[in-house]
C-alpha cells in the first residue's frame, strides 16, 4: 500500500485510453465541420449562379425588347449574338462571352460585363414571331439553366 501511495501519474492503458477518446471527439468534429464546409460552398454556388442568371437577365431583357429583329443563336465559344435596336435602327448591340466566363455587352463599340460567370447564352425565336426563348446556363458548377420568355413589340407585332 505504501507504494501505491508514492506511484505519481498514469499507466499507459490510460494514456491510451485517453488517446482514443480524443481521435474519436476528433473524427466526430471533422466529419461536422466537413457537412457545413460542402453546405457552404453549395450556397455560395447558388448565390453566384444567382448573381449571373439576374445580371444576363436585366441586360438581355432591355435590349431584345428593344430590337428591331428579334437574333437567334448561341453566345459562348467564341460565338455572338448581334443586332440593332432602336427608331431607326442605330444602336449596334453584340453579346459576347469572354475567357473569364464574363457575359459582355457591346453597345456601339463600347464593351461593358454585364454578368460574370456564364458559360452560354441561347436566343431562340421562331421566324415572324414576336417572342424569343432565352436559355442562360451558369458557369457554377451544379447551376441549372434557366429560360427566359421574352416579348418584343417594336411595330405592334400582335
Amino acid at each position: 500500500m505504501n507504494r501505491r501511495a508514492r506511484q505519481h501519474g498514469f499507466t499507459v492503458i490510460e494514456a491510451m485510453i485517453g488517446v482514443l477518446l480524443m481521435a474519436i471527439l476528433s473524427l466526430a468534429m471533422v466529419g461536422t465541420f466537413a457537412v457545413g464546409y460542402r453546405t457552404l460552398s453549395q450556397e455560395a454556388r447558388q448565390i453566384a449562379a444567382d448573381n449571373a442568371v439576374n445580371g444576363a437577365d436585366m441586360a438581355l431583357t432591355r435590349d431584345l425588347n428593344m430590337a428591331t429583329v428579334l437574333p437567334t443563336g448561341t453566345i459562348g465559344g467564341g460565338s455572338t449574338v448581334s443586332f440593332n435596336y432602336g427608331a431607326p435602327a442605330s444602336n449596334a448591340v453584340v453579346y459576347s462571352i469572354d475567357g473569364s466566363k464574363n457575359l459582355i455587352r457591346t453597345l456601339n463599340g463600347t464593351a461593358q460585363v454585364v454578368s460574370r460567370g456564364m458559360n452560354t447564352v441561347t436566343i431562340s425565336a421562331p421566324a415572324g414571331t414576336c417572342y424569343a426563348t432565352v436559355t442562360l446556363q451558369p458557369s457554377a458548377v451544379g447551376a441549372a439553366a434557366r429560360t427566359l420568355n421574352v416579348a418584343n413589340r417594336p411595330g405592334g407585332c400582335v
